[in-house]
């Protein structure tokens, strides 16, 4: 056997993250706080604009298949705009496979 790697997903280098240096230096140069300048994005953006109101009219917590049908996406659109709001800090998401709760971050 080689040593060679062989092409495949493991060989593909990650995404770059969102979310860079700009955006936070933006949010500090205009004294405002990442979580509320996040949740302003999100709400600005047709991308994740009806996640995060469905959210938000459901009191801040809904099941997984509840809210991407209330999102009205195809299932890859949904995990895109899901893993975009969690990486953002908005979102959380608990629970055993097939019983996910989306929690929208409250702050305490």
């Amino acid at each position: 056997m080689s040593s060679e790697r062989l092409p495949g997903p493991s060989n593909v280098p990650p995404p770059p993250r969102r979310g860079d240096s700009s955006v936070h230096d933006l949010s500090r140069a205009t004294g405002e706080d990442g979580g509320g300048s996040a949740f302003r994005r999100a709400l600005g953006s047709p991308r994740t604009h009806e996640t995060v109101r469905a959210l938000v009219d459901a009191g801040g917590q809904m099941r997984i298949a509840e809210l991407q049908d209330r999102a009205g996406v195809s299932f890859l659109q949904f995990t895109a705009v899901l893993a975009e709001l969690t990486e953002d800090g908005l979102v959380t998401v608990k629970g055993p496979p097939g019983d996910e709760v989306v929690h929208l971050y409250r702050e305490v």
